[in-house]
């Protein structure tokens, strides 16, 4: 029967875990997803773990491996509850590998403004929906900062750069 564990991972050394552990003969599932990020003002698109720090291993034809796992590169241990080892459902891991596999378009985070955000392209046109110029119309010009943009609002026949919060912001289609 198949056996899957959570493996826990030093900071950021998830990948080099997963090759020295594949190294020693275990299957190993270290889900990902594609997403798109903003990076000095554009969207480009990045591969990040699911679980960061997290990554599973599939021991069934390589018991000895259980062993040795706390000392593989990148691996701090096992992830337990008590004194054994957390066996995790064939089920979970099989829907995490079916969901992983699927082209992913957009991830969005609640919490993460830019990544709701990173469609507005240059001279896009905005509405503003909230604060003073609630209602307003105007241009997407550039991205300041992580949660503000410049935009341009035509005032009294002139146009004005205006420095807004991309939540009081929504494209028009």
């Amino acid at each position: 029967m198949t056996k899957w564990y959570v493996v826990l991972t030093k900071p950021k050394q998830e990948e080099r875990a997963e090759e020295h552990l594949r190294a020693q003969g275990g299957e190993v599932f270290f889900p990902r997803l594609q997403l798109e990020r903003i990076c000095k003002g554009k969207c480009i698109d990045v591969v990040e773990p699911l679980f960061p720090g997290y990554l599973f291993v599939n021991i069934e034809d390589c018991e000895q491996l259980v062993g040795t796992i706390r000392s593989t590169r990148g691996v701090r241990q096992l992830l337990r509850f008590g004194s054994e080892p957390l066996e995790v459902n064939n089920g979970l891991i099989a829907d995490l590998r079916s969901r992983c596999n699927q082209k992913i378009e957009k991830y969005l985070d609640e919490n993460d403004l830019q990544a709701q955000h990173c469609f507005y392209k240059l001279g896009q046109k905005v509405e503003v929906t909230s604060g003073p110029f609630k209602a307003y119309q105007a241009i997407f010009k550039e991205f300041e900062g992580e949660a503000r943009a410049f935009v341009l609002l035509n005032i009294l026949n002139q146009q004005q750069e205006l420095l807004i919060e991309l939540e009081q912001l929504q494209a028009i289609s």
